[in-house]
């Protein structure tokens, strides 16, 4: 049914309530996708461009997210070197992070529902590094293409997924 299904927010991490910041961050820490501790985790999204939040109906818990992440000039050229590739025509490219969902709503497309949320509005050119295999197959089927080598992460094999400005 429509009415269950979680409903989407869009807006900038700094519009949140403190309460949600929190509730993003340690959802971020639960799943994964940075190792450091929430209080470590709330200021680097501050820094996002734009987040995409999913929430249940009736409790309005906060169940999914991703994000526009804003990265420094350093960050996005080492990514780039450490897949092998040229970074020309992504000089200046947000990245596409943090897409988690709570463990209890999984397997319900809300992944992909965050991935295409965060990259269908964009018209510049953009890129996301990942280790999860799951999100391959959301990248590719929301424009992006996996260029150059696996690098060793912290977590496993990342790889680097670029999407060219429409």
């Amino acid at each position: 049914m429509a009415d269950d299904l979680p409903y989407s927010w869009t807006g900038r991490f700094t519009d949140l309530e403190p309460k949600d910041q929190r509730a993003v961050a340690t959802l971020v820490k639960e799943g994964g996708a940075i190792p450091d501790s929430t209080e470590q985790i709330l200021p680097r999204l501050g820094r996002s461009h734009r987040v995409e939040l999913l929430r249940e109906p009736g409790t309005n818990r906060i169940v999914g997210a991703g994000m526009l992440k804003a990265p420094s000039a350093n960050y996005r050229y080492n990514k780039f070197t450490e897949a092998g590739v040229t970074i020309d025509g992504y000089e200046n490219a947000s990245e596409l992070g943090y897409v988690v969902v709570a463990n209890d709503m999984r397997g319900q497309g809300l992944g992909e529902r965050l991935v295409r949320a965060v990259a269908d509005p964009l018209t510049e050119s953009c890129f996301a590094t990942t280790d999860d295999p799951r999100m391959h197959g959301k990248l590719t089927r929301a424009g992006f293409s996996r260029q150059g080598h696996e690098w060793e992460g912290a977590r496993g094999k990342l790889s680097l997924w670029t999407r060219p400005a429409r």
